[in-house]
């Protein structure tokens, strides 16, 4: 009874953690200009994988200049600003996130 009790615990604050998380998120990407907002939206809408942060902007900032919703001269700037915000989501700490 004692485990399930503490098992039960453990969910509510891992699922608090992850909300506060993406509160903090949603904070900060209301705070970017457009075109970061549209890089943050790209990223944070797809499925997370192992990919390294860096890899999954590239990939998605490259489609974005392809499909034309992104001008090659704003999107390292836009990939930059986005990715601190991209950092909370992913709980990110260091430089191998």
């Amino acid at each position: 009874m004692k485990q399930a009790i503490s098992g039960a615990l453990l969910c509510c604050v891992l699922t608090v953690s992850a909300a506060h998380a993406n509160r903090a998120a949603d904070i900060c990407a209301a705070s970017l200009q457009p075109p970061a907002r549209l890089v943050f939206n790209a990223v944070s809408n797809t499925p997370q994988s192992q990919d390294t942060l860096r890899k999954v902007l590239e990939a998605r900032v490259r489609e974005l200049v392809f499909m034309d919703r992104l001008t090659v001269s704003g999107a390292r700037p836009a990939a930059e600003a986005a990715s601190q915000c991209l950092r909370i989501v992913r709980n990110c700490t260091g430089e191998t996130c």
